[in-house]
């Protein structure tokens, strides 16, 4: 049985869900996937993209004032995941 195929948020290309990274704005906060609520994937050559912060802005809908608050968690999250 093959893996459901899920879509980048940034190249839009399309994946086996299990090799794209999943992620979720929650409480203010950019954060992998916990299991409940709307997510969103990045697949592993989007993960270094200089525009992956205004893509997540997109698609949570949130002001672009967060930008540098979501790049900080971005890097948090490549870090330590």
């Amino acid at each position: 049985m093959s893996s459901p195929i899920r879509m980048c948020i940034v190249c839009r290309g399309r994946f086996p869900q299990e090799s794209l990274l999943r992620l979720q704005y929650q409480d203010f906060k950019l954060q992998t996937f916990k299991g409940i609520g709307r997510s969103f994937y990045v697949c592993q050559n989007c993960q270094s993209a200089p525009k992956l912060s205004e893509h997540i802005i997109k698609v949570c809908r949130l002001d672009k004032k967060y930008k540098e608050m979501i790049k900080s968690a971005l890097k948090e999250i490549f870090l330590y995941g």
